[in-house]
């Protein structure tokens, strides 16, 4: 062999023995370490005289607290997680009303005492956020439409064929299709009023299922409307609703202060409606001359109404071309109606049959009469007893002066007056004539409440 490669094969060999030497020492180290802390990790003595097994002991003892601490951390993420899921599932039964509380009812309504009475008063415009449907309507005929209840699948779907039996069009259809659930079912309707329903909390508890809404029936329409509110509930078929009405602010204020919905101090006559029959087809012109006492009219009043008026009574708005069959408007008394010392005591069960001999007398057509009955009926029902006063002509020309032109041949212009009493009293009977219905005929009626049931007329309590 060369001096050349003798001198290579001695560098590869000690390269070689470098190597293997720094593998030695690498393992033997390693060794050490891992019997050190073998050593460390399950004895409960230290060895003072070993400086690296007292490092390995503390080094072990950090890893040791990190573990604990890591440990703690990680139960304590399962316990917020835990708690979170309770969290969830307890808005999961709040939201269904399954553990829902009186106690605890929706930010848009309160509870208020009033007297020693509870009412309930509207804070705030957010519906209730569970599951249900609603639906409003427009009816065009004298049908009455109302449920009030808990039913089967089969119950609502008749609640919506008994609803779509008084439209004429638009009809309701199912929202719902599970025919194993039970369905809360609510609809009402006026035939000449607005009717709707805000929905504002449904609580279900002790075997019954509450319902706080604020139902709003008011003003005039020539058809007529409602709402249909279905509810999906495990409820059973019959279980007892309990509706809580809950009040704007101002009509709380009126019974805090005058133990009535009504402010007495701004009474208003209601609902007169103004019918027209000419002997033909004739452009009628017709104007309040009170007319800064309006308070709602329909058309809308702007300085006088003028249509064509037909002899069956059909009116059509020049302005826009609208049928109609009646002009409507409220107004602020400028006469004061409440001193009565004349009328009849009618017992609210009785109210239709006195009204239905009376108005004959005062010359409203069965037509006619049907629309005032329907209007005024419930309020008078509502009542034990009313204390039931007409207006005389020269009363009702005072508070709201009407020009018509051309001028009618004849005029019956109506105004009931009442109020609700608990028993009757001793009053004269007030007595009224028949008019003429001759020619050219305009025929009006209205109303108006006296929400006290405290009598200040002329008769006494009878005992």
């Amino acid at each position: 062999m060369d001096e050349k490669n003798r001198k290579l094969l001695s560098v590869i060999l000690i390269a070689a023995v470098s190597i293997i030497a720094v593998t030695v020492i690498i393992v033997y180290l390693a060794f050490s370490m891992n019997r050190g802390t073998r050593t460390s990790s399950s004895s409960s003595v230290s060895d003072p005289a070993s400086s690296q097994t007292e490092l390995s002991k503390e080094e072990s003892s950090k890893a040791e607290l990190s573990g604990e601490e890591s440990s703690k951390a990680e139960l304590s993420e399962e316990e917020s997680s835990k708690a979170e899921l309770s969290g969830e599932e307890s808005s999961k039964a709040e939201l269904s009303g399954e553990e829902s509380s009186s106690e605890q009812p929706s930010k848009s309504y309160k509870e208020v005492i009033i007297n020693g009475e509870t009412y309930y008063q509207v804070v705030s415009a957010d519906l209730w956020q569970g599951e249900y449907h609603q639906d409003t309507f427009d009816m065009y005929n004298s049908n009455y439409t109302m449920e009030f209840k808990v039913g089967s699948y089969s119950d609502y779907l008749k609640a919506i064929e008994d609803v779509n039996a008084s439209l004429d069009d638009k009809k309701l259809t199912a929202a719902y299709s599970d025919e194993a659930s039970n369905y809360i079912i609510m609809t009402n309707s006026d035939n000449h009023s607005w009717c709707r329903f805000a929905l504002l909390d449904v609580i279900e508890e002790d075997k019954k299922i509450i319902i706080y809404g604020s139902e709003y029936i008011n003003g005039f329409m020539a058809s007529g409307s409602g709402y249909f509110i279905a509810v999906p509930t495990k409820m059973p078929v019959g279980t007892e609703l309990d509706f809580r009405q809950c009040n704007s602010e101002s009509v709380i204020e009126n019974i805090r202060n005058y133990g009535t919905t009504y402010d007495p101090n701004n009474l208003t006559v209601d609902k007169p409606v103004i019918y027209l029959y000419p002997t033909e087809k004739t452009k009628v012109s017709v104007k309040l001359l009170k007319d800064n006492n309006i308070t709602c009219s329909y058309p809308k009043y702007q300085d006088g109404w003028e249509v064509i008026a037909d002899t069956d009574g059909t009116l059509t708005d020049t302005k826009t071309g609208r049928e109609l069959y009646s002009l409507y408007y409220e107004a602020k008394d400028s006469v004061d109606f409440t001193d009565i010392k004349e009328g009849f005591i009618v017992k609210g069960e009785e109210a239709a049959s006195f009204l239905e001999e009376k108005l004959a007398v005062l010359g409203l057509n069965e037509k006619e009469a049907e629309e005032f009955i329907i209007y005024w009926l419930p309020r008078l029902e509502a009542n034990r007893y009313n204390l039931i006063r007409f207006a005389a002509e020269e009363e009702i020309n005072e508070n709201m002066t009407i020009e018509v032109s051309p001028a009618p041949d004849s005029v019956i212009r109506i105004i009931m007056i009442f109020k609700g009493l608990d028993g009757p009293v001793d009053i004269p009977e007030q007595s009224l004539s028949s008019p003429e219905r001759n020619g050219f005929t305009l025929i009006e009626w209205g109303g108006e409440e006296i929400k006290n049931k405290e009598y200040e007329g002329g008769g006494q309590q009878a005992v």
